[in-house]
């Protein structure tokens, strides 16, 4: 099973939405302890780039310091 799937099926404190051809992520909302988390996840995505989705986009927080990622979009390949 890809990472992406691993990642839906647990769920987690984040939202996960399915586009064509793509994902977003994001935290769960705008609280500084869902943002803290976000970044824990942000990393395992990282980790796992090529596992069925490529990184598109990483959109930086620019209300907070310490430069956290509060969005990321996915290019999500098909399983052809």
């Amino acid at each position: 099973m890809a990472f992406i799937d691993e990642l839906v099926e647990g769920g987690g404190n984040f939202v996960f939405t399915r586009t064509e051809g793509g994902a977003s992520l994001a935290p769960a909302s705008d609280r500084e302890t869902d943002l803290a988390s976000f970044q824990n996840l942000v990393r395992r995505v990282r980790a796992n780039e090529g596992d069925g989705y490529a990184i598109h986009l990483e959109h930086v927080s620019s209300d907070r310091p310490g430069k956290l990622v509060d969005l990321m979009i996915l290019t999500i390949e098909d399983a052809d």
